[in-house]
């Protein structure tokens, strides 16, 4: 009797561990789900300069992280895979232990095309035609509900003998 007891706890344990969770608000990934009001409540971008000399030797890195302070975006994504930016977008910037002066981002009149791909990593690519170029290109989509779209960009540049690696994430919340 005792060992039925035990057999049907873990039994009971085991159910309730392996169930998936179906309370994540999850969407699919379409134009007319992505479509609406967003508010930028979170961005983050990371900056590492290196320096190599012409042998590849590392002599010297910096790194400078961004982060929004107090302002409010309005991204309006449309059905037609279209989109909008209005605001200012003020970010606090520190290299290494040092503050910065604040980085101050006119994003009004900021319009252009998105597209999306559903294929593994699901991306999220921004083309502007009009305004400030600070949030375009392609995005990895971390995740997509109901009420939040977040994304994460990492870039490349090199210039010469410097190799610039800078990774943005951005958190929009849904009006």
């Amino acid at each position: 009797m005792k060992l039925l007891k035990s057999i049907l706890v873990l039994f009971i344990a085991i159910s309730i561990t392996s169930c998936s969770s179906d309370d994540d608000n999850s969407l699919e990934l379409t134009s007319e789900n992505l479509a609406g009001t967003f508010k930028i409540t979170s961005y983050k971008s990371v900056e590492t300069e290196t320096a190599k000399n012409t042998a590849g030797t590392v002599i010297g890195s910096s790194t400078t992280t961004k982060n929004r302070s107090s302002s409010t975006i309005v991204v309006t994504l449309n059905s037609n895979n279209t989109y909008s930016i209005e605001g200012i977008l003020v970010l606090d910037s520190k290299t290494g232990n040092d503050k910065n002066d604040d980085e101050i981002n006119d994003l009004n009149d900021t319009k252009g095309t998105y597209a999306f791909s559903n294929v593994e990593p699901k991306t999220f690519t921004l083309t502007e035609s009009e305004g400030k170029k600070l949030i375009i290109g392609n995005f990895e989509i971390k995740s997509f509900n109901v009420n939040s779209l977040v994304l994460k960009q990492e870039t490349n540049t090199n210039a010469g003998n410097i190799e610039i690696k800078t990774i943005t994430d951005i958190t929009l919340e849904r009006n």
